[in-house]
């Protein structure tokens, strides 16, 4: 397989924004977040088969944001499939959350908002399916994105192995690209089975565990951030708990909600500051747009997250695209 990204090839500080821009055309446009004070690292390989691709992806901590903005500045119309190696890997889309350990499966499409966390180093193997190769089923799938398949069902586990085999092939090269034995209609029709294997099953109710309910509370928050009045008491009604167990969750996080929200919104100004097809948007017009109203507290907050002021942030991002 092909490495396609390596943070090793950029110096520490940048490796995390190299890794999200390099994701935008090797994978697909994604926001990533990482805990302040961690070293960041990342390593992704890839290959075509036929009509599929295939991913092995390395890394550090971090969460992985699908926002309605990055589907609309891209979006393969693609289910992505997840083999979990090592590690664990917490995923919510459509209200629907799934925790997932070494050997089981998640899976997201890519035409809605996602969010993918990983609380601790990882790695895991992709299958990228296009949609119009599942089918009928296609909806029934998307519609089960997000949930765990545990892997250690008989069926779960043969796809795994499959998936594993195959990806081994193509790294010892073993496996053509052009794919003459039709592996990738394989691998489709075993993920087809195993979601078909799925339907009319009815989980038993259980209670959500922590990670599954901070997973529904931090994808309510990032759907909401341009909402300026997005308040604690809101996120936990949404969310069905107390607001005090919503401060609780935060606090075990080691931050606040009100803190996490502020950090995700500087993120988002940061970003959009930073992308020259924005040029002709005014700094007050983006901090708007993400929920901050106040342009001498905009200003406050970004020097202090980042240690300049938003137009010098601006004109320095402008000017090192001009000179790539």
């Amino acid at each position: 397989m092909a490495l396609l990204i390596d943070t090793a090839v950029v110096p520490a500080r940048e490796r995390l924004d190299f890794w999200s821009e390099s994701s935008c055309s090797s994978y697909h446009p994604v926001q990533i977040r990482h805990a302040a004070g961690e070293e960041f690292w990342a390593r992704m390989w890839g290959y075509e088969l036929g009509p599929l691709s295939i991913f092995r992806i390395a890394a550090a901590s971090n969460t992985m944001i699908r926002t309605s903005r990055a589907i609309a500045a891209g979006d393969p119309e693609c289910v992505h499939v997840e083999v979990i190696l090592c590690g664990q890997v917490n995923a919510a889309q459509g209200w629907r959350t799934g925790v997932a350990r070494a050997g089981d499966i998640l899976s997201y499409e890519t035409s809605e908002p996602a969010l993918v966390r990983a609380d601790r180093p990882f790695a895991s193997i992709v299958i990228r399916i296009p949609r119009e190769l599942l089918g009928t089923q296609a909806q029934e799938i998307c519609n089960l994105t997000a949930v765990r398949i545990s892997g250690s069902d008989r069926l779960p586990r043969a796809t795994v192995t499959f998936l594993c085999t195959l990806v081994r092939g193509l790294e010892a090269g073993v496996v053509p690209r052009h794919d003459p034995s039709n592996l990738a209609g394989g691998a489709v029709g075993l993920v087809q089975a195993l979601y078909a294997a799925r339907r009319g099953v009815h989980e038993p109710e259980r209670l959500r565990s922590r990670a599954e309910i901070l997973l529904s509370v931090e994808s309510f928050i990032e759907a909401n951030l341009g909402d300026p009045d997005l308040a604690p008491e809101q996120i936990a009604r949404a969310s069905f708990i107390s607001t005090r167990y919503l401060h609780r969750l935060f606090e075990s996080e080691g931050t606040s909600v009100c803190r996490w929200i502020r950090t995700s919104r500087l993120e988002r100004c940061r970003r959009d500051l930073g992308d020259p097809a924005l040029a002709h948007h005014t700094i007050v017009a983006i901090a708007r747009r993400w929920g901050l109203r106040g342009p001498e507290q905009f200003s406050r907050l970004f020097r202090v997250e980042y240690g300049c002021s938003a137009s010098e942030f601006r004109r320095e991002a402008h000017s090192a695209a001009q000179t790539d």
